[in-house]
Parts: structure tokens; C-alpha cells; sequence
């Protein structure tokens, strides 16, 4: 099997594609939908989504509560669908994220977000879904058929719309410029080689993904496919976090990935990345050299806010092989399927 025969490969080369179109037909909508927000005045958003699209809210969350002030909280869809608890969400919204739009219990958790008093938006791939039908706003992610199983453009998508709004809630026109030049930067992240990480994932035992601030959400979806994809256990950390209990299984069997952003995340991430490798632990840094670490390329984001999208496509890139060189098939992970209804 070579690379440009799985759907993964394939789905995570159209990215540059899915980004374009979310330009020109996507920033309408999202620009519409943060006017709306802006009018609505939340006092607090609360996010409703799984899997990868959680990570998508994670990056929402970062960006809204940094910059607006605005809390967000991560509700899980139990509490409606298992637990059937009301609750209270009067001046708030509920951002729900899914690529299918389809799961009983996001279906169930926006219902009593609405049934709560908050107002309902969807960001969705599939807009004619139970989840969309029922949201006030809906916005499509215009990432198109996603077959494989690992989802990676409909996430790259998510980040992009999630920034889109950020960036018109807040009047923040370098970020919308930014948004723009995306197709040609993500183009350049297509094309750069992490192979040396393969010596160190193939050794390790398990792994820690690090970043902190939005880059928190790309360590956590980066983790999840080193699982699902390379059949690798992985976990993801803050780099605050990590220094804590984390940080007593530091040795050669441990590899770490440490995602660093010209944020003010930046430096902790770095100090955590310098410890890990002295404690004896495998580290590659992307995004910034370190002594005693090993250094992966990076295209250079056009703003600090959508490092993470442009970090990504490259890990989608590399891991799709990683699997493929481990024996695996990345587009069929052992014991999934691609739409997961969870109640």
C-alpha cells in the first residue's frame, strides 16, 4: 500500500482545497454568525461535541476565554442523554461541533441547552443532520466527504471556522487577513518531512503530546491519532501539567511531542520540553529549537492564533505513513468506524 492510495492521504491532501472554499463561501457565514454573537452578548458558552471535534472546542475555548473573557465549559453530553439533569444556561450559548451531526446524546445535549435558555449553534460537516435541523444557526465546514475513518480535514476545517469567528467577534483584522493566506501556507505543511520522529514513536512505549493554550487542542487530536492511527498509546498534557505527576515516567521509553506557539504559552512549553529530555525522556519539539531535543519543521503561520491548523496538517501527513510503515492501514483503525452514535 503506498500513501496516495489510502483516503486518509488523500482527504488530508485536499486540505489547501477544503481551506480555499471556506473562503470564499465559508467567512460570509461565519462573519454573520460572530455578528449574531456579538448581538446575543453571551455571558458563557458552553461546547457540546466528542472525539475530534472536542478537540475543535478546546481551540474555541482557548480563543474565546484569552480574548473575549468569555468562559467556556465542556459539557458532557451525558448529563442530558444518560442523566437527564436540566440545566441552567439562561444568557448563554451552546456551540456544538460534529462531523455528522448525528450522535443521540449531541442531538439530546443541545435540546436541553436550548430547553435551559441558551441559544443553539452548529458547526457542522454535515448540515442536514438531527443536530443541524434543530440549531438556531448552523455552519457548514465545508470540508466535503470524509470516508476515512480518522478524521483530519473536517478538523483542520473546524479550527478554521472557530478562528473565523473569533476573529470577527473581536474585530481582529490581522487574524482575518491571516485567515486568508492559509491555502498556500497549508500547502507548504503538506510538503515538509517528520521521518526522524519515526525512530522515536517506533521505540517508545508510550507517548506525551505537550503544548499549551490552542495548542492544548492540537496535543489532545495529535494523541487520539497516534491511537487510533498508529496503534500507539498516547496521551496528551499541558505543559503545566506535565511537570506534575506526569513527569515521574520521564525515560527512554517515553518520546514526547511538544507543539510550541509565539504565544505567551510559549516559553512554558519550551521549560517543560528541556525538562522532560533531562529527566531522560525522547523529546521532538515543533516549533522552536531546544537543547536537547530534537527539532521538526513547521510552516510558518501567518498568526499565532492558527499555528495549530498549520502543525497539524503536517502530523496528519506523517502519521498516515507512520501507520503504513508500522504494518498498519490507517484508513481502516481496529475497531472503529466512522460515524460513532454514542447515547
Amino acid at each position: 500500500m503506498t500513501g496516495k492510495t489510502t483516503r486518509m492521504f488523500a482527504e488530508t491532501s485536499e486540505i489547501p482545497r477544503v481551506l480555499a472554499r471556506q473562503i470564499s463561501e465559508g467567512l460570509p457565514i461565519y462573519f454573520e454568525a460572530a455578528d449574531w454573537l456579538r448581538g446575543l452578548s453571551p455571558s458563557l458558552f458552553v461546547t457540546c461535541a466528542r472525539g475530534t471535534s472536542d478537540h475543535a472546542a478546546t481551540y474555541f475555548k482557548y480563543l474565546m476565554e484569552t480574548s473575549a473573557g468569555i468562559p467556556v465549559a465542556s459539557v458532557g453530553p451525558s448529563v442530558a442523554s444518560v442523566f437527564d439533569a436540566p440545566l441552567k444556561l439562561e444568557g448563554g450559548v451552546c456551540l456544538t461541533i460534529s462531523q455528522s451531526g448525528g450522535s443521540p446524546d449531541l442531538v439530546a445535549l443541545q435540546a436541553a441547552a436550548a430547553r435551559g435558555g441558551a441559544q443553539t449553534i452548529a458547526l457542522l460537516n454535515t448540515v442536514d443532520s438531527p443536530v443541524g435541523t434543530a440549531a438556531e444557526r448552523v455552519l457548514p465546514s465545508l470540508a466535503g466527504p470524509e470516508i476515512s475513518v480518522a478524521a483530519t480535514k473536517s478538523f483542520v476545517a473546524s479550527l478554521f471556522a472557530v478562528a473565523a469567528l473569533h476573529a470577527r467577534l473581536n474585530r481582529d483584522d490581522a487574524l482575518e487577513d491571516a485567515l486568508r493566506r492559509l491555502p498556500a501556507i497549508a500547502e507548504r505543511a503538506l510538503a515538509l518531512e517528520w521521518q526522524c520522529l519515526s525512530v522515536s514513536l517506533t521505540q517508545a512505549a508510550t507517548a506525551f503530546v505537550v503544548s499549551r493554550g490552542p495548542g492544548l487542542a492540537l496535543a489532545g487530536e495529535i494523541a487520539l491519532k497516534l491511537k487510533e492511527v498508529a496503534r500507539l498509546h498516547a496521551e496528551a498534557f499541558s505543559a503545566a501539567e506535565v511537570r506534575h505527576g506526569p513527569m515521574a515516567l520521564a525515560a527512554k521509553e517515553l518520546a514526547v511531542l511538544a507543539f510550541v506557539t509565539d504565544d505567551a504559552s510559549r516559553q512554558s512549553v519550551v521549560d517543560s520540553a528541556r525538562s522532560l529530555a533531562t529527566a531522560g525522556a525522547t523529546v521532538a519539539v515543533v516549533g522552536a529549537n531546544v537543547t536537547g531535543c530534537a527539532s521538526l519543521p513547521t510552516a510558518e503561520s501567518p498568526h499565532p492564533l492558527l499555528t495549530p491548523l498549520c502543525q497539524a496538517i503536517t502530523f496528519y501527513r506523517f502519521v498516515e505513513a507512520f501507520a503504513r510503515a508500522r504494518g498498519l492501514d490507517p484508513d481502516a483503525p481496529l475497531h472503529l468506524r466512522k460515524v460513532t452514535e454514542t447515547i
